[in-house]
């Protein structure tokens, strides 16, 4: 029997949405050769679509390098640009990335406009589900333009991820791969003609942006320390990837989601890759394929039945590669604050709660709000107190600690 289904997961905003990967076993499309001399910036005129055809070879250049842009809409507060930039995969080899730039209107303050990196939900992992490929029919990453009196003194970088919009496939939940490209968003932004930015930068990330907004803080050091963080608000995070994907096991609400999860990892990790046929069925590897092309609010058809042979939490290599990805792992010297909706029905609070005792246990500075509302009441949350919370921060505003009180 063929069953056609929407499948809810955790990771996203979409009233039936499912994270997934490409195909089943096949192997990693790792970016072009890199070309012998860099080259400037090019700007594509609005609307043309060759700008997401990758450069073939891939320039030469250092990760965050803005590789083109384009004026995306001219009509609201911000003037959004789409980037492509120079990134690198977990393993060394050099792509490039898209995303968002949305640049403030008005003139900029002394000094430049503060820069803002985030990391979005979930849309999918076809190329047609990237953010930035939806300006016209998505809202602005997190609604910051809507929903903050204070979006205006940010540039706000949005990148789509590894594999959403660029070369290869989306390595979903892939902690180092996601870290990297919000901050080389934030070096790209930066390169962009007439945009005048200055050294403030602060993180903001929802669902999985939340994850990926942990790990950028972590990697800030050693992969951008020209741009160091001064906060970093995380909203509703898909930080416990091992719990995340235990729970899905076996519930059919949510068992589309641990399929998603392992399939990521297997766009990274060779080893996953070699074995992921052990633990997804027939219908798990369907569901895969057609995440090819479908976005997440969209129904995929499958065989019927489970999508997972085993529990990946306790079978190798996806055991330990789980839970090398979970996130907020390393106390880092930015002040954090963590929001989460108290009916959150994809990612359960009690799970920042568990993040919150992580962090706290190692010396974090770390504040926990916890608010009203679904799942999609963190985004909002997040682009109004988190949006504040970080101008307070920039002010001068001493962050306050939820550990130990």
């Amino acid at each position: 029997m063929r069953t056609k289904s929407c499948v809810a997961a955790v990771l996203v905003v979409a009233a039936c949405a499912v994270p997934t990967v490409t195909s089943a076993g096949r192997p990693h499309p790792y970016a072009s050769p890199v070309a012998a001399a860099p080259a400037p910036p090019q700007e594509f005129a609005e609307g043309d679509p060759a700008f997401y055809t990758a450069p073939d070879p891939i320039p030469a250049g250092t990760h965050g390098d803005l590789i083109r842009f384009q004026l995306a809409d001219d009509s609201g507060r911000f003037r959004i640009y789409r980037i492509m930039y120079l990134s690198e995969t977990i393993a060394g080899a050099p792509t490039v990335v898209t995303g968002l730039v949305m640049v403030p209107g008005g003139l900029a303050p002394f000094g430049g406009f503060r820069m803002l990196l985030d990391g979005h939900g979930s849309t999918g992992l076809a190329d047609r589900c990237a953010p930035s490929q939806n300006v016209e029919t998505q809202p602005i990453p997190l609604g910051i333009d809507v929903y903050s009196s204070n979006a205006e003194s940010f540039v706000i970088a949005s990148t789509d991820f590894e594999g959403l919009g660029g070369p290869g496939s989306h390595p979903l939940l892939v902690g180092i791969s996601a870290g990297r490209g919000m901050l080389d968003s934030g070096r790209a932004a930066r390169q962009l003609p007439g945009v005048y930015v200055g050294n403030e930068t602060g993180i903001l990330g929802f669902s999985e942006g939340g994850h990926a907004a942990l790990w950028a803080t972590q990697l800030t050091a050693e992969w951008t320390p020209e741009q160091p963080i001064f906060g970093s608000v995380i909203a509703s995070p898909a930080s416990e990837v091992v719990q995340l994907v235990h729970d899905s096991v076996g519930n059919p609400d949510f068992e589309a989601l641990a399929a998603g999860i392992v399939a990521g990892l297997a766009v990274a990790y060779p080893e996953a890759q070699a074995a992921l046929g052990s633990v997804l069925t027939t219908s798990g590897q369907e569901l895969i394929t057609g995440w090819n092309e479908q976005c997440f609010y969209e129904s995929v058809t499958t065989s019927g039945g489970a999508f997972l042979s085993t529990d990946p939490t306790t079978t190798e290599p996806f055991a330990s590669l789980l839970a090398a990805n979970v996130a907020g792992a390393v106390a880092t010297p930015t002040p954090l604050l963590v929001l989460h909706s108290s009916e959150d029905e994809r990612i359960p609070v009690a799970q920042s709660e568990v993040l919150l005792a992580r962090l706290c246990g190692l010396g974090q500075v770390v504040e926990r709000r916890v608010v009203s509302g679904s799942h999609a009441s963190s985004a909002v949350a997040a682009a109004r107190e988190g949006v504040d919370w970080l101008v307070g921060l920039a002010g001068g505003t001493p962050p306050t600690s939820t550990c130990g009180g």
